[in-house]
């Protein structure tokens, strides 16, 4: 469940499984929701780029067969620094991890370092 985050249906199935990106100059796709989508191309809102970047670092963590390319992490990466974790997401993930009794060690690990776990 770590991965798992409600999204509006339409824009979900637009976004697809373009990888994300950063697209300056490029108007909002839906209205006052500022997601953009151009060229295969996706960039979510500011609001969600850090629970974005660690539920993708998470599971590039803990499934073999899932990998993101160089690039990916690379912003994946940034995206996370930017963007650090909030006292939600870090109460969210421990209740997952009780539910799941699995651990999302990428969450954690940023709750730990900023006194939120």
């Amino acid at each position: 469940m770590f991965n798992l985050y409600p999204a509006i249906g339409s824009v979900n199935a637009l976004r697809s499984n373009y990888n994300f990106t950063m697209l300056p100059g490029t108007a909002n796709s839906f209205g006052s929701c500022t997601m953009k989508i151009e060229n295969r191309k996706a960039e979510p809102p500011i609001g969600a780029r850090g629970k974005i970047a660690r539920a993708y670092l998470y599971m590039d963590e803990a499934y073999n067969r899932y990998s993101m390319s160089k690039k990916q992490v690379q912003l994946m990466t940034a995206w996370d620094k930017m963007y650090p974790v909030d006292e939600l997401e870090c109460l969210r993930t421990k209740k997952i991890t009780d539910i799941q009794g699995s651990k999302n060690t990428i969450v954690q690990s940023r709750c730990i370092k900023n006194s939120l776990w």
